[in-house]
């Protein structure tokens, strides 16, 4: 246990004691304040479940405040027909979602327009329960309207992302530990036995912080990463999502730089460090700026348009000029006008693409992948990610787009991923849609993919390096794409995924621990001998 965490137990415990002594003095006065305060510790029973069913079994839900507020409602109508009532306030406001989200309103108008459908459909089934007699129905006003609100929006966000699967999952996710908080809130005595005995009050506290601290893998992550296991790797070898969160990204990438991080202005340092990044024509943050814009890119063949902060490839653009005189423009082969363009700019700035209420749009060169790569990939843009660990290279992996990906290299929507060796920048195991290792050739072009060797690999690890020293991480995911004038840095992820171990067969965690090790002694070295040894240190198996 670290020095911290002891003297916060310590000062915890002692504070604990001296409450707990004076409500446990008192309780005979207490007692008829705490039975009629039972709601309360029914909901630090929820909660409790459901952290616990999420950090330690992993399952995946939209947050902990949305299913702790809905089961609240549920209970109070009794579990099936809350179920029932929520199910149905939660439809309607996810189809109001799917139905105005094509139509680019910004992101506040949007969610005020959800609360006003959420509350209505409460407010109707308030009134035919009440009309036809049907008590039931009456208990539809406890439901909350803005949790369901933001629960249906960011499911429609989501699905936009990424695609269906992985959102459908969240929300079932999310009524499965709702069902279960409604069961654990509906055991009275159990209730009761929190309620008047405040020695478990800071017992749950204390077991929260537990769990919190010291559960590093969690159950679902054994079928997650079984690839990984079944090849011989160790689960002490592999980084789960805790340990990722709470050791590496906690330890070593501050909360004050994530602000810095947006894609507009890490474009700006990169560039004042001569970091290759695709080149800027313009970088909107503000409407008025448009016209100026639109200016610059006047005589431009092709450019992209794309979201500070976008998600998923969300509200990317990229742009061609067509026609005799290359003055029609055209998105995925579709014309569109000038008019179109200044409106898809506006709408990245109103922060349509982004969970925040503004964005950034940044208008930039538009990457022409190089010829060694065409077998892989038939659209799109293929890109080399290189997970960077204070200053050193210690995982890579390439992402193909196919058909089925509409040509993002993103591997929910059916990109490819397989790894790479840090060693020498060959592909190995490639992975597809979950079926890990069974993928030999590319299912469109029909290249065999393990064919792959990068060109100019130590470039691509170096240029990974300076990106990451760059953004002032510690811990980094490094996107990389090949230019005709070789690699470029397009982004660095202050949260990479944790998939690409799945496409290496090897742990993350065990290479973090080896460089931590090394620290010491090479922490300082330049960056062409961090990348020669890691190189090295790849092909002796990071021992």
């Amino acid at each position: 246990m670290k020095r911290e965490e002891v003297i916060w137990l310590l000062i915890f415990a002692a504070l604990s004691a001296i409450f707990v002594l004076w409500v446990r003095r008192n309780l005979v006065e207490f007692q008829p304040v705490l039975e009629a305060s039972t709601l309360f510790f029914q909901l630090m029973l929820a909660v409790t479940v459901i952290a616990v069913l999420r950090n330690v079994g992993g399952v995946k839900s939209f947050g902990v405040f949305g299913p702790s507020i809905i089961a609240l409602g549920i209970l109070q109508a009794g579990l099936f027909w809350g179920l029932v009532i929520y199910a149905n306030i939660f439809l309607i406001v996810m189809s109001a979602a799917l139905v105005i989200s094509p139509l680019g309103i910004p992101s506040s108008h949007r969610i005020a327009i959800l609360i006003i459908i959420s509350g209505v459909t409460i407010t109707v089934l308030e009134l035919v329960g009440e009309f036809y007699h049907v008590r039931v129905l009456e208990a539809a006003l406890l439901f909350p309207v803005l949790v369901t609100s933001w629960l249906a929006d960011r499911f429609v966000q989501q699905v936009k992302e990424i695609d269906w699967i992985e959102p459908s999952k969240r929300v079932l996710g999310t009524f499965a530990i709702t069902v279960v908080a409604v069961l654990v809130m509906s055991e009275r005595r159990l209730v009761l036995v929190v309620t008047l005995n405040p020695e478990t009050w800071p017992v749950l506290v204390l077991l929260n912080a537990l769990i919190g601290l010291k559960v590093r893998f969690r159950v679902s992550e054994h079928l997650r990463f079984s690839p990984t296991i079944r090849s011989g790797a160790s689960t002490s070898d592999i980084m789960g999502m805790n340990e990722r969160n709470r050791e590496i990204v906690f330890g070593h990438n501050p909360r004050s730089l994530f602000e810095h991080l947006s894609k507009d202005r890490m474009k700006r340092t990169m560039h004042q460090l001569d970091i290759p990044t695709p080149r800027s024509y313009a970088i909107i943050a503000r409407k008025r700026e448009i016209p100026e814009a639109m200016e610059r890119i006047r005589g431009l063949d092709s450019f992209v348009v794309k979201p500070s902060r976008g998600f998923g490839g969300e509200g990317i653009w990229v742009v061609d000029r067509t026609g005799p005189g290359k003055d029609d423009l055209s998105v995925k082969g579709e014309q569109i006008t000038e008019e179109d363009l200044r409106s898809h700019i506006a709408r990245i700035v109103d922060g349509g693409f982004t969970s925040t209420w503004e964005d950034v749009a940044i208008v930039e060169e538009k990457v022409v992948t190089d010829g060694w790569m065409k077998p892989f990939y038939t659209s799109g843009v293929p890109d080399i990610r290189v997970i960077v660990f204070e200053g050193f290279p210690v995982m890579a992996m390439t992402r193909l787009p196919t058909k089925e990906s509409e040509g993002k290299a993103n591997l929910h929507k059916g990109a490819i991923g397989m790894g790479l060796r840090i060693s020498d920048g060959r592909g190995m195991n490639p992975f597809w849609r979950g079926r890990g290792g069974k993928i030999v050739d590319h299912p469109d072009t029909g290249a065999r993919l393990t064919d792959m060797k990068v060109p100019e690999w130590s470039e691509v690890l170096r240029i990974a390096c300076l990106a990451q020293a760059a953004s002032r991480l510690g811990y980094a995911g490094v996107d990389i794409v090949f230019d005709r004038k070789g690699p470029m840095v397009l982004e660095v992820n202050k949260r990479p995924g944790l998939e690409i171990q799945n496409t290496n067969l090897a742990g993350l965690l065990r290479r973090v621990r080896y460089v931590e090790s090394q620290l010491p002694v090479h922490g300082f070295d330049p960056v062409e001998e961090r990348v020669r040894l890691a190189r090295l240190w790849d092909e002796e198996g990071w021992r």
